[in-house]
């Protein structure tokens, strides 16, 4: 078997994605419905997150959800002013406190300071 899929031939999620995952670690709230929970970020790309949660949950492949990524802690990042990343998506995993998220940022701001983000995260691991 080809080691990298899985034994029923299809590959593993690292192996469809994209683009590559940087590690990032930052605080973040997530909002499903009416309901709320506090996360920690893990790591980022262009489109998808890993969010670790810190609270009990119910949550579901398939879920839409909405995150706020704070940024305050990363100066670098935030020269526009704007202390938050905004997003939306749907979870693509779920293992137990471990959420896996593809995502579209909310608006063009939200994807430009995505973009500078990445950029900057891509510098710093190419180091």
């Amino acid at each position: 078997m080809n080691t990298l899929e899985h034994e029923d031939n299809q590959p593993s999620p690292e192996d469809r994605r994209q683009y590559p995952r940087l590690p990032l670690r930052a605080y973040a709230q997530m909002q499903y419905s009416s309901k709320g929970w506090e996360a920690h970020l893990l790591d980022i790309s262009a489109s998808g997150i890993k969010l670790g949660l810190l609270s009990e949950h119910l949550l579901r492949k398939g879920d839409a959800l909405r995150v706020h990524v704070m940024l305050d802690d990363f100066p670098a990042f935030t020269h526009s002013g704007k202390k938050s990343l905004h997003l939306h998506g749907r979870l693509a995993h779920v293992r137990d406190h471990i959420l896996g998220l593809e995502f579209q940022p909310d608006t063009p701001a939200d994807k430009n300071l995505l973009d500078e983000l990445l950029t900057q995260l891509s510098a710093q691991e190419s180091r």
